[in-house]
């Protein structure tokens, strides 16, 4: 086959486009693919190594491919290829010299790469990608830049002092670690990079004048950790987000409402009179923090993540109706030198922790649902004035003592009752426990009652176990008295053990399991549009779709004899000889024998005929009886009403 000079240059016009576009999908695709696997091409002039190797002052010149080590001058490394499982890939060890680590790679069982005894601000890692168990990392590696690199790591590195991080990828491996990176002290510059997490965070420790700008976060948030006022005043913290949501930072704030689900995550600082309500903060590390704040309300807030919310050193906290969802990792409250706090109506599941509460006072915890706790459902230590009612807790306990639903240690003035406490695990484990607690009750001697224990016996009082000797004088199963003990209701059938009637259909929780074997959370088991109650009051059956069925043969369905209030299983519910279909098709009341269907115009016609005609009150009478007996067709089927 030949081609014309016209067919040649449109092949090659072809053949060229092709070419870019390959060029050009790949190039996207390895831009695409940012923290997945990269194919390095180096110089043939590569360093490759299957070991680790150690850079000093004594050689450091030898793997370089210029430079003095001068500041203006700086040694170059580059094209370093080391894979190994060595603890390390490339060391640095006791470098006084300026260097550059660029376009390398490095890979190690705990460190890729790792600083130790490097001088103040002679360091930078540019253009590398990095792998280990912690990446990147070292020790005194003060002043040091990180820039355009990709580091993946199973845990997070620590960092601290003068840190320029920029225009990086970093990414968290597996669930052993919560920090993907670790920074501390001042003088920190954290900008335009991509943090990867497993519900993890990027954590600042006493950080000051440091910048925080411009950073994307995934299934990742930030955690301040004990930082002082003062030094989060002293920081920068512009265009970040979370989850694809703006970073919600608000210091120095007044009487603000936050509404809305516009931020990823939330922190609060030195601000009083402020409400959060309609959040939604999905795989993160940690949903909100509050610090060193005045009356704080949050509400209607959904957090999905290791830990759920922390407060320190806060006066006047509410959290109401709020859903935590733990990842069997931290805590679901962590609260130090909270005052004024009333914790209600809320959920937590799926935490190790359920609630860790240090030096508290005037803590009210009522209508919570603290559910399979790892370690320790609620700990409450170095705290005063607490006062529990209507909670659910329960803990896995695989060994007595081990793990519990509720502790308290060193606290004085509790008052706890109307709570139901269960151990998972280790069934006949106690669930909670008392140390150095002074004037603490676990009844109201008002109510008579007490707290539920899944370890009680069922007869006598309770004894509470630890140093204190206290007794519950009214220990309780099945408050409610559905016949459903507290552990069936919470553990088996997820009804509430202080309700009797879960779904509020007229049928009690114990009636629905054991039976009509209905569902006791659904008013409407089989979802047929008639309640539970009306099917088994009127004999159709709650749990087969039956709506559509007309057994009294009156012309109406089972749904329409629901909403019309007849009987299903007899034909004239007002006994009027009408049948209530027909009731229904000519607008009059079934439910009352006083209204019925007409003939003519009025139910006396055949008697005005009948003596208008001069046939006598006889006849008259007669024929309005015959037109009654010719519509009515009453049912042999009675029905229970």
């Amino acid at each position: 086959m030949t081609f014309n000079k016209e067919q040649k240059l449109t092949l090659k016009t072809c053949f060229t486009i092709f070419l870019i576009t390959i060029l050009l999908l790949q190039f996207s695709s390895n831009r695409i693919q940012g923290i997945q696997n990269e194919t390095y091409e180096y110089s043939k002039l590569a360093l490759v190594s299957t070991v680790g190797i150690v850079i000093n002052d004594a050689n450091i010149s030898s793997y370089s491919s210029s430079g003095t080590g001068s500041s203006d001058n700086p040694y170059i490394i580059e094209d370093i290829i080391v894979d190994t499982t060595d603890s390390i890939g490339i060391r640095f060890n006791s470098v006084t010299s300026y260097f550059i680590l660029r376009d390398s790679y490095a890979k190690g069982n705990t460190y890729g790469v790792y600083l130790s005894g490097v001088s103040e601000g002679r360091s930078q890692i540019i253009n590398c990608t990095i792998e280990g168990g912690l990446s990147l990392g070292g020790i005194n590696s003060h002043y040091m830049t990180v820039y355009n690199c990709t580091l993946r790591a199973g845990q997070g590195s620590s960092f601290s002092r003068g840190l320029n991080f920029t225009k990086n990828i970093m990414e968290i491996k597996g669930t052993a670690s919560y920090s993907i990176m670790r920074v501390a002290d001042e003088n920190n510059i954290i900008e335009d990079n991509v943090f990867y997490g497993d519900s993890s965070v990027v954590r600042f420790s006493h950080i000051t004048n440091s910048s925080v700008r411009d950073n994307i976060l995934n299934d990742a948030g930030f955690y301040f950790y004990q930082d002082e006022i003062t030094d989060i005043l002293n920081n920068t913290y512009e265009n970040n987000v979370i989850n694809g949501k703006p970073f919600g930072f608000f210091y120095n704030r007044t009487d603000e409402t936050i509404t809305g689900n516009q931020y990823g995550q939330i922190y609060v600082v030195n601000s009083e009179n402020m409400d959060f309500t309609g959040y939604d903060f999905g795989k993160i590390g940690l949903g909100m923090q509050v610090h060193n704040c005045t009356n704080i309300l949050i509400n209607n807030v959904n957090v999905i993540g290791r830990d759920g919310f922390e407060a320190r050193k806060v006066d006047g906290l509410t959290i109401e109706n709020c859903n935590f969802q733990g990842l069997w990792q931290d805590t679901g409250l962590d609260f130090e030198y909270v005052n004024d706090t009333v914790i209600q109506n809320n959920h937590f599941e799926g935490f190790k922790w359920g609630f860790d509460f240090d030096y508290m006072d005037e803590v009210q915890i009522h209508n919570n649902t603290i559910f399979n706790a790892t370690e320790e459902s609620i700990g409450i230590e170095e705290s005063s004035n607490i006062f529990m009612t209507f909670n659910i807790v329960s803990c896995y306990i695989e060994s007595e003592g081990s793990d519990l639903a509720l502790v308290f240690a060193s606290c004085e003035n509790v008052t706890i009752y109307y709570n139901i406490f269960i151990s998972l695990g280790n069934l006949g484990a106690y669930p909670v426990a008392e140390y150095s607690v002074t004037n603490i009750v676990w009844y109201s001697g008002v109510l008579e009652v007490g707290n539920h224990y899944s370890d009680w016996n069922g007869m006598g009082t309770y004894s509470l176990e630890g140093d204190v000797g206290s007794v519950d004088l009214y220990p309780f199963i099945d408050i409610d008295e559905d016949t459903l003990t507290e552990f069936e209701e919470v553990i088996l059938y997820f009804t509430d053990p202080f309700n009797a009637d879960s779904d509020s259909d007229g049928l009690d929780d114990g009636e629905e399991v054991d039976t009509y074997e209905t569902n006791p959370l659904s008013d409407d088991s089989d979802s047929d549009g008639m309640d539970d109650l009306w099917e088994v009051t009127y004999g159709t059956d709650p749990n087969v779709n039956d709506s559509t069925e007309d057994p009294d043969e009156d012309g109406l369905t089972n749904i329409e004899e629901f909403n019309h209030s007849t009987l299903p299983l007899n034909n004239d519910t007002d006994g009027d000889s009408f049948l209530d279909g027909e009731e229904v098709d000519a607008g009059t009341d079934p439910l009352n024998s006083s209204s019925f269907p007409i003939i003519g115009g009025t139910p006396y016609l055949g008697l005005i005929l009948g003596l208008s005609g001069g046939f006598g009150v006889a006849a008259g009478i007669g024929t309005y009886v015959l037109i009654r007996k010719r519509k009515a067709k009453p049912s042999t089927k009675k029905g229970k009403k």
